[in-house]
């Protein structure tokens, strides 16, 4: 799907932990297999999303930044919906 998003004019790709759940190995180690797997990933901009309800929201916005993501969504003082997002501070 991201491959055909890209192919269709995608220039940045958000790819989220919306859940909250992920540990940052994990989400770190996707955004690095979809920059080495998916067709066109050289020609677009990572984004992360990640929620806070293991409060692991800046480890793994953070992980995925040291993988290859450029841009990183985050909130003031991590507030933002259910248990928050990456605190930009």
């Amino acid at each position: 799907i991201l491959a055909e998003v890209i192919k269709a004019g995608a220039t940045t790709l958000n790819i989220p932990d919306t859940t909250g759940w992920n540990m940052p190995w994990e989400f770190g180690g996707l955004i690095k297999k979809l920059r080495d797997n998916v067709e066109g990933s050289e020609n677009v901009i990572f984004s992360t999303h990640c929620q806070n309800d293991l409060g692991l929201s800046t480890a793994n916005s953070l992980a995925g930044a040291m993988n290859g993501a450029r841009q990183v969504e985050c909130t003031i003082n991590g507030i933002g919906e259910r248990a928050g997002n990456a605190a930009l501070e």
